[in-house]
């Protein structure tokens, strides 16, 4: 299949500079490169070696090799550029754009969260030719390609983009290049904070790995001495050996006895040794295959440049992959705080902050419940004013274990908790768990009306937006129930890319965002970024979330764990 786009070679900047000038400053441009290889954050790996740009309107690609590209990368950074997954080209090329490129992907993924992104899938989609991707490109083997196939199929990639973007920039409203325009201000944030990378103390995490194992093998000492002689890796043997002892186990769906973490913590939280044994040797053994053994192999001098998506999940909240550092534990006490004592800024400190109940103060602006919102505008701890309200009892006489049953169903109740899970997180039974589900119902009347409206709302239109109207769209037959989640956790996400967006511009070297945390390469400036974040989320959609204010704590220090 040959190309409907020409790609004519660019070996002049000055050849290139005239096109731009005669097509004039207003001209949006096509851009996409040619890699060898997907690892483009990180200095000194994968870079472009043919970059291709269409001005959107013509079917002439201009193609410049790396060299070329050198000397007329001033000319490049002034043009207004399109792309699809622009922030990988960007990296690809270390580009530092004049204006904030557009995104048809971005853009693409703010009209719909679940919907694939590819360019392939958009070209069979609305019908337009386009060439498979070569094999050798697959590989990374793009030197070894004759560079007329490579001109051809860079041409053909940046006519796609420039299809798409025109057909975006004639639809109104939702999925069009508009409703994306705040998300390339955040794509640029991202793209400075994916360059910036983290470093990784490696000493410190060797020895952490060197405790974790010790702990480990005494936890699996523990489980030999207790009888248990398979595999603690094997389901079916960890599962042969507890029935042995006279446990009873729950089926899988193919019959077989299940040892999830699920049945096991149910198990350990009524007294069960063996079960406890078990969580704690795979909890251990975790750590060390998921962040000691594989994080120094991926650092480059002492540093990791980790993958932000910023288009993958259904929510709109950040995803991290390469590593995944948002895995990284956050609670669980000693070993938690020195999994974050390993990582820092290039400079040696941090600085951050971190949302307070960011999710809960969405949904009581949104819904309006003023139990939650007399309780955030008074400074009072929401979880004891509900359970006051539950209960009623003055909330002085809240005892703790009824402060943590409100606070599990004030943040279970907006991702679909039921009274099965709730009977698990509070260790009680289930018609237990319903009756305090019942009690909570009935005690905020606002916010239960607002949730059931959102489930008639997205049961009818068979959608759920955020305040900044990216939707996810359900699908045939897809269960809706999660669009109370969509709506409070994607706003909150919402709140969070326009907070990075404004730590960024302020100079403050964000580093991380993790749920609802930024951390920063720079020293004793926390209470300046949870000062930018306060104010970033207050005015960020004032006319739905004006019923409340935003609160975010802050600290610096050497390491992650001082924040």
């Amino acid at each position: 299949m040959k190309t409907l786009a020409e790609p004519v070679w660019v070996t002049d900047p000055e050849d290139l500079r005239h096109i731009a000038e005669r097509l004039g400053p207003e001209q949006v441009w096509a851009l996409d490169t040619e890699t060898d290889g997907l690892d483009v954050r990180a200095p000194g790996r994968d870079r472009a070696h043919y970059i291709g740009l269409l001005p959107v309107g013509l079917r002439t690609a201009f193609i410049l090799n790396r060299n070329t590209f050198e000397r007329a990368r001033h000319i490049v950074q002034g043009l207004r550029l399109v792309g699809h997954n622009m922030r990988f080209d960007m990296h690809a090329l270390d580009l530092d754009p004049e204006y904030p490129p557009e995104d048809t992907m971005v853009a693409a993924y703010h009209g719909n969260t679940t919907r694939r992104l590819a360019l392939d899938h958009f070209a069979k989609v609305y019908g337009w030719s386009k060439i498979k991707t070569p094999d050798m490109i697959k590989q990374g083997r793009i030197l070894e390609m004759d560079p007329a196939d490579v001109a051809e199929y860079l041409a053909d990639d940046c006519l796609t983009t420039a299809l798409l973007y025109q057909r975006m920039a004639q639809v109104p409203g939702r999925g069009s290049l508009a409703t994306a325009a705040e998300d390339y201000k955040t794509e640029l944030a991202v793209y400075r904070m994916e360059a910036r990378g983290v470093c990784l103390l490696e000493d410190r995490l060797g020895r952490l790995g060197g405790r974790l194992r010790g702990l480990a093998n005494d936890a699996l000492v523990d489980l030999r001495s207790s009888g248990m002689k398979g595999d603690p890796n094997s389901p079916r043997q960890i599962a042969t050996w507890l029935r042995s002892e006279g446990r009873v186990l729950p089926l899988t769906d193919k019959g077989n006895p299940s040892t999830s973490k699920v049945v096991l913590n149910g198990m350990r939280d009524s007294g069960d040794h063996y079960a406890a044994l078990i969580l704690e040797w795979r909890r251990l053994t975790k750590m060390v295959s998921a962040f000691v053994d594989p994080l120094p192999k991926l650092a480059i001098d002492g540093m990791l440049y980790p993958e932000v998506k910023t288009c993958r999940t259904k929510t709109g909240r950040f995803s991290y992959a390469v590593p995944n550092l948002q895995q990284i534990p956050k609670r669980g006490g000693s070993l938690a705080m020195d999994f974050r004592r390993c990582f820092t800024g290039a400079s040696g400190s941090v600085s951050g902050a971190d949302y307070s109940q960011v999710e809960l103060r969405v949904a009581a602006a949104l819904a309006g419940e003023p139990v939650l919102l007399e309780a955030f505008a008074q400074g009072r701890d929401p979880h004891t004013e509900v359970a006051a309200k539950m209960l009623g009892k003055a909330v002085p006489d809240i005892s703790p274990q009824e402060r943590f049953g409100a606070k599990v169903i004030n943040f279970g109740i907006l991702n679909g908790m039921g009274a099965r899970r709730l009977a698990s997180e509070l260790k009680a039974t289930k018609v237990e768990a319903q009756r305090f589900l019942d009690e909570y119902r009935r005690s905020m009347p606002a916010l239960t009306y607002w949730m059931e409206g959102i489930w008639r709302d997205a049961e009818a239109d068979m959608l759920a937006r955020t305040a900044a109207g990216r939707t996810r769209v359900f699908g045939p037959g897809e269960g809706t129930r999660s669009a109370i989640s969509v709506i409070v956790q994607g706003t909150a996400a919402e709140l969070m890319r326009q907070a990075l967006v404004a730590v960024d511009e302020a100079g403050l070297r964000p580093i991380l965002v993790v749920h609802d945390e930024i951390v920063c390469d720079i020293l004793d400036r926390g209470e300046e970024v949870a000062r930018i974040m306060r104010e970033a989320a207050d005015a960020a959609f004032p006319e739905v979330l004006g019923g409340v204010t935003f609160e975010a704590g802050a600290g610096s220090g050497e390491t992650w764990a001082e924040i």
